[in-house]
């Protein structure tokens, strides 16, 4: 099953909801460590902060690889069809 799912072109939309759930929670944290720079001068919120961008960024990639692949596959159609045997 971990075969099937890590194929390419096998369940694209799920791993692309995967990313983008990523995509959300690592934009949360770092706006939480930017506004916790304002307030508070402590390195590891810069760190941190910077971190979680750089994930969102990586992670939006991944969504926007993922989707890509859900845009290029062929809608079933009737020339796609095959007639049961």
């Amino acid at each position: 099953m971990v075969q099937t799912l890590c194929t390419s072109g096998n369940h694209e939309e799920l791993k692309c909801g995967v990313h983008a759930a990523a995509v959300a929670l690592a934009g949360l944290m770092a706006a939480y460590n930017i506004a916790a720079c304002c307030f508070r001068s402590d390195r590891h919120l810069r760190v941190n902060a910077l971190v979680y961008a750089l994930a969102a960024g990586w992670e939006i990639k991944q969504t926007v690889h993922h989707f890509n692949h859900i845009s290029a596959a062929p809608a079933p159609g009737p020339a796609t069809l095959r007639p049961a045997a």
